[in-house]
């Protein structure tokens, strides 16, 4: 009995063991959404996006715009923010960016920003090469284990970065919204 015991508890170790990641998909990473309405029809909509996409994610390190489409109303791109944690001071490797994609969608009378796919990179420079957190999620911790660091202090960092993170496009989204209301006041 207890042979079989010890066994079976074995077993369950050896199968803990083996378990995979959580493969990071779309679905638990963050997204941020914000949703437009000025009196505007569609392509003057359009335009007030696009000036207000140069003006602000357009302005952030490694911005790109991938996607301008008039006829569809649709804007793509990619940003990037530089991070360094203020609680883990002297670990470089925590030191780096989140890059994140920006999608807007535009009709008549209401655009539609979302940005999503937000993925940390820790600095490749140092010493020891970079801890990544990946991609960021609502949930509590990341979804892969961090390198060189234990489980609470890697959801810590995780929080970190989702903060960081969060108030940095929540206030890119408050410009991008004032640039295009100030416009369709004139």
């Amino acid at each position: 009995m207890l042979r079989s015991l010890s066994a079976i508890a074995s077993l369950c170790i050896a199968l803990l063991g083996m378990a995979q990641p959580v493969a990071p998909t779309s679905e638990a990473g963050l997204t941020i959404v914000r949703v437009v309405h000025a009196p505007l029809n569609a392509v003057k909509m359009y335009d007030q996006a696009l000036a207000a996409w140069k003006w602000t994610f357009g302005q952030e390190p490694g911005a790109t715009l991938h996607r301008s489409d008039r006829t569809n109303g649709s804007i793509e791109g990619n940003a990037r923010l530089n991070f360094r944690s203020a609680m883990l001071t002297m670990r470089e490797e925590t030191m780096g960016t989140v890059r994140y994609r920006v999608s807007v969608q535009v009709k008549a009378g209401e655009c539609r920003v979302q940005v999503s796919e937000l993925v940390h990179t820790g600095n490749r420079q140092a010493m020891r090469g970079g801890s990544d957190v990946g991609l960021i999620v609502r949930g509590e911790g990341p979804l892969q284990k961090v390198r060189g660091m234990g489980r609470s202090n890697a959801v810590r960092l995780h929080h970190e970065v989702r903060t960081v993170a969060t108030e940095r496009i929540q206030t890119l989204l408050q410009q991008f919204e004032a640039r295009i209301r100030s416009q369709a006041a004139e």
